[in-house]
């Protein structure tokens, strides 16, 4: 016999004499031990709801944690990248800065030079070395070379750029 069943027979007899007290504070007891046994129960439920609920915020957290480490990377990376081209920006602001200035700087010596010479041909020698100094590369005197040999128009391939075609259309004239 199962203590289920003697409980209930424990039930029965207490129903059957009312009178007799141990029976009835047997009865009670058990009770009070079905009811903290229930009450037992509720509470292991609940904490083992809650301690799945808590590993399942622990997993969405670390899941979340490791996207915002990620985005965090990404964003110094940026930021460590935009640093570098702001110093490179400020760098080539700089000498561009210190270009316009010894430009000025040889403007107003060449100014300077023209006002005080008297001849057109000084004044013109002066302007002539700023102009070459500011404007014209080192080996100015090379122009580069024409090419005649330009790729076919193929919007109007019957003008042909060859130098076959130039020679003959000057022949036609």
């Amino acid at each position: 016999m199962d203590i289920d069943d003697r409980v209930d027979s424990l039930y029965k007899l207490a129903r059957n004499y009312p009178d007799n007290r141990e029976l009835q504070e047997a009865v009670a007891v058990i009770k009070s031990l079905r009811s903290s046994q229930g009450q037992y129960k509720r509470w292991n439920q609940q904490y083992r709801d809650d301690n799945s609920h808590l590993k399942d915020q622990i997993v969405e957290i670390s899941a979340t944690n490791v996207d915002l480490q990620k985005e965090l990377d990404s964003l110094t990376s940026e930021m460590r990248n935009l640093t570098e081209e702001k110093a490179k920006i400020t760098a080539e602001r700089e000498k561009v800065i210190a270009e316009l200035k010894q430009i000025e700087m040889e403007v107003k010596v060449a100014a300077h030079n023209v006002r005080s010479t008297k001849s057109v041909y000084g004044k013109l020698t002066i302007l002539w070395t700023l102009v070459k100094s500011l404007f014209l590369d080192d080996n100015w005197e090379d122009f580069g070379s024409i090419d005649n040999n330009l790729p076919s128009d193929p919007d109007q391939p019957q003008m042909g750029s060859g130098q076959s075609n130039i020679n003959k259309s000057l022949l036609d004239k």
